[in-house]
């Protein structure tokens, strides 16, 4: 504790509240033993919050996995800025199949095409299957969908057109998965299928005994498109699930919002087991299903030239799909995703220098060049730490409904009043609300 407390008082010093917020948390986070382990080559950073020692009794957290390395869940703190998309501009996402999908969608619902493409950077006629897109690109395109496209399931779906696409596209090479928690890590977690799936869209992933909570984190989504971007990623989830593993998988799902006027559309895309008025916004799977063995999928349209196994994509970042067209995947995180990432692993260390200025430097960016390059995305540093916060507050207190002692002891929060302000302030509800 006392090793924090001269970096603190320095950050507060210079009044940069985005450092401070970030090393309160890290060093709140560090007193409870709660984080996220720094494992070898940081395998594990992307996966959740670990448990350490006293915590274990709460099971807060992933274990993981032998593969973890291969499903790429992680990325070397110390990389630099390489494996980092760092601008809203780079052109990185497989956006022909999402192009595509989107129009369609937004065409058999009444939106006029030039103005859907107006201000994307995008050209139908010059799209081919290696295009890439940035996120400004694909943000604009789907601002403009939700606006010109008549109807409230719309999101759904544009979140069943994208899964459509997915035989001919990158996403082909998931044929090859064995079993549903292989197709389910692959989809969510893994960068490379990320960008040519759910572009704008990571999850974290929490366990407990019996089942796994995937909670989805947004990269170049404002508030408005919020909602939008949950209900769309929801039902990619379930239809690529579905038309991969030739089989209805159960999941269920949570909703931070009320209970929607059209919850027809809900129950058709998503399923009947809906949640709404939750701490999280979340997808759950039962960890029996997660053994279950995927079907094999009559593929009498592909030839064997066309075949991608799942070990080479993995492997060479590299596919071509059924068309023949050969795609280099980008193997890269969001900047947004990086640094709630590092906060996590540096919650987890002994250097008490874990603010803003030592993001920047493992960037290998200035600190006004890295709070720029975040700002393009629409967030910051201070939003980021906040988001780690809200989520090691709401696993507390929603998921495993510890005590208001044992929340504030795990956060490193010395006096309950101080722990209900803190909650209040990032949830908007008290600890018993929470608990519910």
């Amino acid at each position: 504790m006392d090793l924090m407390l001269p970096r603190l008082n320095a950050l507060r010093d210079s009044e940069d509240e985005a450092a401070i917020a970030g090393a309160e948390y890290c060093h709140s986070t560090r007193l409870s033993g709660v984080g996220v382990s720094l494992k070898d080559d940081a395998e594990a950073l992307g996966m959740g919050v670990s448990v350490k020692s006293d915590a274990d009794m709460l099971n807060m957290g992933v274990t993981a996995k032998d593969d973890a390395n291969e499903l790429d869940m992680g990325v070397i703190d110390s990389a630099g800025s390489a494996d980092v998309v760092m601008s809203s501009q780079d052109k990185v996402i497989v956006g022909y199949w999402l192009v595509r999908a989107a129009l369609n969608v937004a065409l058999s619902r009444g939106a006029n095409k030039n103005k859907l493409l107006r201000g994307t950077g995008i050209f139908e006629d010059a799209l081919q299957h290696y295009s890439l897109l940035s996120t400004k690109q694909y943000s604009s395109l789907l601002v403009n969908v939700q606006s010109q496209a008549r109807g409230g399931d719309v999101s759904f779906l544009l979140g069943g057109a994208f899964a459509s696409q997915w035989p001919s596209s990158p996403l082909n090479a998931l044929k090859a998965c064995e079993n549903v928690e292989q197709l389910l890590l692959q989809l969510t977690q893994r960068h490379t299928y990320r960008w040519c799936s759910l572009p704008l869209c990571q999850f974290q992933r929490f366990e407990n005994a019996d089942q796994i909570m995937l909670v989805p984190q947004f990269t170049g989504v404002s508030s408005k498109q919020l909602q939008f971007s949950i209900e769309m990623a929801f039902a990619s989830v379930v239809a690529l699930m579905k038309s991969i593993a030739n089989k209805r998988i159960r999941l269920s799902f949570s909703f931070t919002e009320s209970r929607p006027r059209n919850i027809a559309d809900y129950e058709t895309h998503l399923g009947l087991k809906l949640s709404f008025n939750r701490a999280f916004n979340s997808i759950c799977i039962e960890k029996n299903v997660l053994r279950q063995p995927l079907e094999l999928i009559a593929q009498s349209d592909c030839s064997a030239e066309s075949h991608v196994s799942l070990e080479g994509v993995v492997s060479n970042s590299a596919t071509q799909t059924k068309e023949g067209a050969s795609i280099e995947l980008q193997n890269r995180l969001s900047l947004p995703d990086f640094v709630r990432r590092y906060v996590y692993a540096s919650s987890n260390t002994q250097a008490a220098n874990i603010g803003l200025p030592e993001l920047a430097e493992t960037l290998n960016v200035s600190v006004a060049t890295l709070k720029r390059k975040l700002k393009e995305y629409g967030t910051s540093y201070r939003a980021l730490c906040e988001e780690v916060q809200r989520n090691h507050v709401l696993l507390l207190l929603s998921v495993h409904k510890v005590s208001n002692e044992t929340a504030a002891n795990a956060m490193g929060i010395n006096d309950l009043p101080n722990f209900r302000r803190t909650v209040k302030r990032l949830t908007g509800k008290t600890p018993s609300e929470l608990r519910i």
